[in-house]
């Protein structure tokens, strides 16, 4: 009887060590993008789609061009886009998606842009956040609906870098859209480092913990 124990358990270890080799020749979890030249990096779910550059830069184009965060702000270097969705649309990658889009871009700040790089306007980059904001562009007649700020925290890091990281929603489309945006600058402010993750509220919650890896694999050493 004892033999036999034997035996049952030195083929369950056996098996056990087969699972995990053929386990351990899956595919990968995520997929990793990186700014080599510029020190930055992230990483996505492997079944995440990349967004191809032409339309990535059709996006940037019609949406950023008069943003900080596009050419009003500075040249960009960098950019890449993901999405759960196979075929995306463009109108989507920035607001309004029913399955999670990620958007990460660096630029080199211009000078008149470097002074005026506090926190607050990190908060306000794509959207007006802080209360001030908001009511320059209620004043202005922008009319979006449905702000909610969920955190907002400031990031100081090794090397210099710092930036904000925040979590809000506005309704796009008339239903709530969150946005976990990350931006970050190095020691000289002469880079600026955008992460943005957005989906609809559902979706948000739904993908959550997702959506939590890709944020905090966003990595800046500074330059």
């Amino acid at each position: 009887m004892k033999r036999q124990l034997r035996r049952t358990a030195v083929a369950i270890a056996a098996t056990g060590v087969a699972l995990a080799l053929l386990a351990g020749c899956g595919a990968p979890s995520y997929t990793y993008a990186s700014d080599s030249a510029d020190h930055a990096y992230f990483k996505v779910p492997y079944n995440w789609q990349q967004v191809s550059q032409s339309k990535l830069a059709e996006v940037q184009s019609a949406l950023l061009s008069n943003s900080a965060a596009g050419a009003a702000g500075g040249s960009v270097t960098w950019s890449r886009a993901y999405a759960a969705a196979a075929q995306p649309a463009l109108s989507s990658l920035l607001t309004g998606s029913r399955t999670p889009v990620v958007y990460a871009s660096v630029q080199s700040i211009k000078d008149s842009l470097r002074a005026a790089l506090s926190f607050d306007y990190m908060r306000d980059l794509l959207f007006p956040v802080t209360s001030e904001a908001r009511q320059e562009a209620a004043a202005e007649g922008d009319h979006l609906t449905g702000f909610n700020l969920v955190f907002s925290n400031t990031i100081t890091a090794p090397g210099g870098v710092r930036g904000i990281n925040e979590l809000f929603e506005y309704d796009v489309n008339g239903q709530p859209d969150a946005f976990d945006q990350t931006v970050l600058t190095n020691s000289e402010t002469t880079k600026l480092y955008l992460l943005l993750v957005q989906c609809y509220q559902g979706c948000f919650a739904a993908h959550a913990a997702q959506i939590k890896a890709v944020v905090s694999s966003f990595t800046v050493r500074g330059s």
